[in-house]
């Protein structure tokens, strides 16, 4: 107790191990969003058999899983995803909304089109098989804003397509990877972003041993 009353850098000893603590914190949630993003993308690249099922079903199905949707389907609205690339090359993804006689609705993400794909393109009755991967929306950030009837998006936001089209969504949209159409790259989901939350999770820890280091040598502690 006497060497903590007597500390000469009182200060940096408080301050320095709560940054500390900080530090020590933001490596266990790199860790943390490490081993989750390894899950799913177990989960992601993962094909087991393929589920057929009703857009009503979605609701009580799980993220990720393969399915096949198995009723008429009708093509009602088609947006373009800004800032895709693919191969190099900058474009669009595909975005369309399908709904079933039943009027459930479901947003699907076609794939990866070129800057110069034209919406009035689109034949509307085209019959297309619907297989793919479940996907939870994107949720609105800091960025640029959605704009209301607009034929670009820059994000799948659930509630901003809902409230721009005025209807209620299945709670995962679908992501083709099999027979998205003529001329249209379906997206490679078995080779996703690989973000290096556990490079982070160790670089975090360095800095909390290095620091604390810092403060016991200048402390006369070590």
């Amino acid at each position: 107790m006497d060497k903590l009353r007597n500390l000469p850098f009182k200060v940096l000893f408080y301050l320095g191990f709560f940054i500390v603590i900080i530090f020590l914190g933001l490596s266990y949630w790199q860790l943390s969003s490490h081993y989750i993003d390894s899950n799913n993308l177990e989960k992601l690249t993962k094909y087991e058999y393929i589920l057929e099922v009703s857009i009503s079903d979605v609701n009580s199905l799980s993220e990720y899983q393969y399915i096949q949707i198995d009723t008429d389907i009708s093509l009602l609205h088609t947006w373009l995803l800004r800032s895709r690339v693919h191969n190099g090359q900058n474009g669009y993804n595909r975005i369309d909304l399908i709904s079933d006689s039943y009027s459930n609705y479901m947003v699907v993400n076609r794939g990866w089109v070129p800057l110069d794909f034209d919406l009035d393109s689109i034949d509307k009755y085209e019959q297309f098989k619907y297989i793919g991967k479940l996907m939870s929306y994107n949720t609105q950030t800091i960025g640029q804003d959605d704009i209301p009837q607009s034929d670009y998006l820059f994000r799948i936001d659930k509630s901003f397509i809902e409230n721009d089209i005025n209807i209620s969504l299945q709670k995962y949209y679908l992501t083709l990877t099999e027979e998205c159409g003529n001329s249209i790259e379906c997206i490679n989901l078995t080779d996703p972003y690989d973000a290096p939350h556990l490079s982070y999770a160790f670089q975090w820890l360095f800095f909390a041993i290095c620091l604390t280091i810092v403060i016991l040598r200048k402390n006369k502690l070590i």
